[in-house]
């Protein structure tokens, strides 16, 4: 009886067993009711009790995206629920069109390829496709300079709004077209269609500042920038563009009044009150700024925020020890503030300024241990990552960053960077418009753009850029010089001279110096060189100029090649003022290039004997030794200037300059592997080591290297640089992507033995013997006999080698 009643119970008990799948269907179902019922904390609990249950569930994971992205707003968090249903269900249509679309959204150019293609190819005609198609047809359009295309796309986007007015990537579509048109009233009916739709979105808030901008509309600008800040009060960028709005009208008291409106409006935020002091330092004077932290202490819960900024000003204003010591006591007291995160990354700031990049690198990862998402710490992450060439990883951080704050323009022009390091410029522009866009047309962001744009050749758009950011930033400097560059190279001189004038009126030493440039350039490529010198001649002869004219004058002498008169302009000031050091570096410079050496020298080593730490002085030096003949001599004055100075740049890149030519390659390498690491941005140092490590090095882990270093090249008009570009390509076996690069390399450098071998290595890949052996010819030709070189022996066997082949088969036919 016991053994039945044990079995029969077990029986029963099985039989009330629900499977795994059984029990993750209820937990939907419970998802679903609690979502219908606004419940959707508990529903996401439900879900994730699916999920434990059944991973591959596919409509409680498509529930799960639609809560993140609809009810939250996470859009990270609802892109990797979409991503892991695509991954799992490829033929899941509605995944691919959510993926597409959040990509869109985040300017993510690559997912919105990768997904838009998937959906297309699922259901072509489907009408939620047909957009994704439309904008992916349109970027592809302007990537490759094709405007007919472009237009076209724009046009057809055009009709299907009158289909689906609501849909917003298709409105974005024509809104681009319009405004790359000029057609600015009927962009701006467009931009307020969408903010019908979606108020609170920040690009189309931002499009509309811009428009208003190109317009002029300076009442509206100032009533949409007010209208911004009541939408986006965390948002401090569009705070900066009004104040930046008053200030360039020189109305620093109203700009104070809005931000003491903002402080005493928002009692318990100590970021409104941070702004005040912020403005009270710069535009005021740092006592009116502490005097004001001194009253606000009084009597606030939370006094972190205001501790920080006053450590700040210190440390800004030089005393560096005492501002980090003061930081550091307040993180320790207020370690409960809800501010902390904020203070230890101020901290590691101060740290990383004063060398201390370990203390930094550690309070960083504390942050973000503490919570993942900070994102001041991952703009200090994903810095040292794109440092170290980790550009995936940074821009991963950078992204997380963004979804947490997606208008922060610094972490948008870190982006830039990663993408720019990565090899992929196209996209670096991108984020540097949005950069643009999200700063509120700030002048640093827009210089930046600007710059890069004129770098294309592009000067109408940069042009367009520069104004609207100066209605903004009216007479900024930077931005008033960046257009007059513009206008010379559009050669529109009359409009580079009002330019300059502007910049003269503006009557600080800076803009005198820079108008005075400008104008001299205009004059120079108008009326050419001597009426140019002229000028600087009258500009430097007027009562009271300062130096910057005469240098300029003196610069524009020693281009047009008359050295003696500005031998006599460098004695004259020199002269006039012989305890300046600066003046006697030029004397001495300008003496070396007419020719009297000895003198130069003796000034030089004057120099050095009052103070040794000058790497430009030692460069100079040793170039000169070099022109006299004394190869040894120049080497051993680099090394006596690194005896002084052992860790600087300059004289570290002089010496391994040496080595290669000595052909120590491994030493040389050695040395801009350590400059590399100073400094990654350094263009000669990361041409240099990429270069040397493909051409003297044939391990794949040397070439991997060199490719990473490399990458940022692709968009370079740079012979020596597109040389090594193209010649790691070539390594690396896409010899057809490689040849453009190196036949404008051998087109720049065509007496360069080394440019001339690679090309015709390429040549010799490609399977074009007679232009192979005529490169290699060159190479051998330019080389000489006494080149001994592996590159030149190469050539020279294979001169041979196609030599023989072209016998051999003039014998066979």
């Amino acid at each position: 009886m016991t053994v039945f009643a044990f079995l029969l119970v077990t029986m029963l008990g099985l039989t009330g067993c629900k499977t795994a799948a059984e029990r993750a269907e209820e937990h939907f179902q419970s998802a679903i009711t609690l979502a219908e019922e606004g419940d959707y904390d508990r529903a996401v609990v439900s879900l994730r009790n699916v999920f434990q249950l059944d991973a591959s569930h596919q409509e409680a994971r498509r529930l799960m995206a639609e809560i993140m992205l609809e009810e939250r707003g996470n859009r990270q968090a609802a892109y990797s629920h979409y991503l892991r249903l695509a991954e799992q269900y490829p033929e899941d249509l509605d995944a691919r069109i959510a993926l597409a679309r959040i990509a869109f959204s985040a300017t993510d150019w690559e997912e919105l390829e990768r997904h838009g293609a998937s959906a297309e190819a699922l259901a072509p005609e489907d009408p939620r496709v047909v957009p994704l198609a439309v904008a992916r047809g349109y970027r592809a359009a302007l990537i490759s300079d094709d405007l007919p295309a472009a237009e076209d796309h724009a046009q057809r986007a055009r009709s299907l709004l009158e289909e689906d007015p609501d849909d917003q990537i298709l409105r974005n579509i024509v809104i681009d077209q319009l405004l790359r048109n000029g057609e600015l009233e009927t962009a701006l009916e467009d931009i307020d269609h969408l903010l019908e739709l979606d108020p609170a979105n920040p690009l189309y808030n931002q499009q509309r500042l811009n428009v208003l901008a190109q317009l002029g509309d300076m009442q509206e600008i100032e009533a949409h920038l007010r209208n911004m800040i009541e939408r986006f009060p965390e948002n401090a960028d569009y705070k900066a563009a009004l104040l930046r709005f008053h200030l360039s009208r020189d109305d620093l008291d109203k700009a104070e009044n809005f931000l003491r409106d903002l402080a005493d409006a928002a009692e318990n935020d100590p970021v409104r009150k941070v702004d005040l002091i912020r403005f009270l330092s710069e535009y005021r004077s740092i006592a009116a700024a502490k005097a004001e932290i001194a009253e606000m202490l009084d009597g606030v819960d939370d006094p972190l925020p205001f501790l920080m900024i006053d450590a700040g000003l210190d440390f800004a204003s030089g005393q560096r020890e005492d501002a980090l010591a003061t930081l550091e006591r307040a993180v320790d007291a207020h370690a409960d503030s809800p501010r902390i995160l904020e203070a230890r990354v101020a901290l590691a700031r101060m740290l990383l300024d004063m060398g201390n990049d370990v203390g930094a690198r550690s309070e960083v990862e504390e942050v973000l241990s503490e919570d993942p998402e900070q994102p001041e710490a991952l703009k200090m992450r994903a810095r040292w990552l794109i440092q170290s060439d980790q550009t995936d990883a940074a821009i991963a951080a950078l992204r997380t960053a963004l979804d947490r704050s997606p208008d922060d323009a610094q972490a948008m022009t870190l982006m830039a960077d990663a993408y720019t390091r990565s090899g992929r410029p196209e996209l670096a522009r991108e984020f540097l418009s949005l950069a643009v866009e999200a700063s509120g047309n700030a002048p640093e962001e827009t210089v930046r753009y600007a710059r890069v744009l004129m770098a294309d050749e592009s000067y109408l758009p940069a042009e367009d850029l520069l104004i609207t950011s100066l209605r903004l930033n009216a007479d900024h400097p930077d931005l008033l010089v960046t257009l007059g560059r513009v206008y010379l190279e559009m050669q529109d001189f009359g409009r580079a001279q009002q330019v300059a004038d502007t910049l003269r009126r503006l009557d600080t030493a800076a803009t005198r110096s820079a108008a005075n440039a400008i104008e001299a350039e205009r004059i120079n490529r108008q009326s050419g060189r001597d009426e140019a010198i002229a000028y600087l001649e009258d500009i430097a002869s007027s009562a009271g100029t300062d130096f910057a004219a005469r240098i300029a004058l003196l610069r524009a002498r020693l281009a047009a090649g008359d050295a003696a008169a500005a031998l006599q302009l460098a004695r004259e000031m020199a002269a006039e003022n012989p305890e300046s050091d600066d003046l006697r570096f030029i004397l001495a410079t300008t003496e070396a290039l007419d020719g009297n050496l000895d003198t130069a020298e003796g000034i030089y080593r004057d120099l050095l004997a009052e103070d040794p730490r000058r790497a430009r002085i030692w460069l100079d030096l040793s170039r000169l030794q070099q022109r006299k003949g004394e190869r040894d001599a120049a080497k051993a004055v680099v090394a006596e200037g690194l005896e002084h100075m052992p860790s600087d740049p300059s004289l570290l890149w002089a010496q391994a300059s040496f080595l290669e030519q000595d052909g120590d390659f491994d030493g040389a390498i050695e040395i801009y592997e350590g400059l590399y690491a100073m400094n990654s941005d350094a263009l000669v140092v990361a041409n240099n080591l990429a270069s040397l490590l493909s051409t003297y090095r044939d391990d794949e882990e040397s070439l991997e290297r060199a490719w990473t270093v490399a990458r940022r090249f692709r968009d370079t008009d740079i012979p020596a640089v597109q040389d090594t570009y193209g010649w790691i390509l070539q390594r690396r076996g896409s010899s057809e992507e490689a040849l453009p690069y190196l036949e404008a390399a051998a087109a720049g450098l065509p007496d360069d033995p080394l440019v001339n071998y690679h090309l015709g290595q390429t040549y010799l890949s490609l399977e074009r013997m007679d232009e192979a052996l005529e490169r290699f010819r060159r190479a051998v030709q330019v080389a000489g006999p006494g080149d001994t070189r592996p590159q030149i022996e190469a050539a020279r066997a294979q001169i041979s080698a196609l030599l023989d082949a072209q016998k051999t088969g003039e014998a066979a036919e």
